[in-house]
């Protein structure tokens, strides 16, 4: 009993001593909030971490350590909650360049020192800050690093790929899903098939374009991908198969890439790694990411 208590008092003790708390940052204008974990020292760097579509920072915080590694290592972290934003990442884009000011006026972080990444959506608005700071040169920063978890990357792709969901009608989370999102899609860009410079100027990588489209422009950034395919699981509980993974777009961009001479782009393919929170199999879920290898990675280039 006694020695329970002495190893219950000294993790209470530790994590008191060695753990931040993350702050909550609002505001007036926008309905768009952060998290900030600040080291005790003088940050060496910032880290964004972005949560994937409909997830909260509270909801992601609680499902990885890579913030604690981060910390303890003299970083600071921030997790955005995205209440505002659009489809073209306008609204998004810009709440970034916001955070990204605060912490570098606060904080005397360099520009030259931010890391982003997130899980799916959070991935594809890693993945497109970095290509439009590079394109459009009128972002806060651009990235040191990015690293992205399953990110769809390709809309011409994910757009027939959300009508064989609708069309195969196996699974009611996917068809759903499907009939949302290219109503949102179509809105936003129109049809492929009639709005092709629209696909081009927007999506993250396009296969169909011999220079992969907007991809180009990472030839200078350091990115490291994570993927499981889940093929089986994909099939028994959402009626897809490979064509319909994000896998395939994402090997496709990270093989033009490495083709174009790219010399720090990395993809990791994982198997069986994704479990939700809750306990259920699932491979597009933030577990397929190893904390401590991808926190070493971005060690690598701040």
């Amino acid at each position: 009993m006694t020695i329970k208590f002495f190893i219950f008092l000294f993790l209470t003790l530790s994590i008191r001593i060695f753990s931040q708390e993350p702050e909550k940052v609002t505001f007036k204008d926008t309905q768009n909030f952060y998290y900030k974990i600040v080291p005790e020292g003088k940050p060496a760097g910032l880290i964004m971490v972005l949560p994937g579509g409909g997830e909260t920072p509270e909801k992601v915080m609680n499902q990885i350590y890579l913030d604690e590694l981060a910390v303890a290592k003299n970083l600071l972290v921030v997790f955005p909650g995205f209440e505002d934003g659009d489809f073209k990442m306008e609204t998004e884009r810009k709440f970034l360049d916001r955070i990204a000011k605060d912490m570098v006026e606060k904080y005397k972080i360099s520009k030259d020192q931010i890391v982003i990444g997130g899980l799916s959506y959070g991935g594809m608005l890693a993945v497109k800050y970095a290509e439009m700071s590079v394109r459009d040169k009128q972002s806060y920063f651009t990235p040191k690093a990015i690293f992205a978890l399953d990110p769809p990357l390709d809309y011409e792709k994910m757009y027939y790929q959300l009508n064989r969901d609708i069309d195969r009608n196996y699974s009611e989370v996917a068809v759903n899903e499907a009939k949302n999102l290219i109503k949102e899609m179509v809105a936003a860009i129109g049809y492929p098939d009639r709005n092709r410079e629209n696909y081009l100027r927007e999506s993250m990588f396009l296969y169909s374009d011999k220079e992969g489209g907007n991809a180009i422009y990472l030839m200078t950034i350091p990115v490291l991908i994570y993927t499981e395919p889940g093929i089986m699981w994909q099939m028994n509980n959402r009626g897809r198969d490979l064509y319909d993974t994000n896998a395939v777009s994402i090997t496709a961009m990270m093989n033009l890439l490495k083709l174009k001479g790219h010399k720090n782009a990395e993809l990791i393919i994982v198997n069986d790694r994704g479990v939700r929170p809750e306990g259920f199999r699932h491979p597009h879920s933030w577990s397929i990411m190893d904390p401590e290898e991808c926190l070493n990675w971005i060690l690598k280039y701040l």
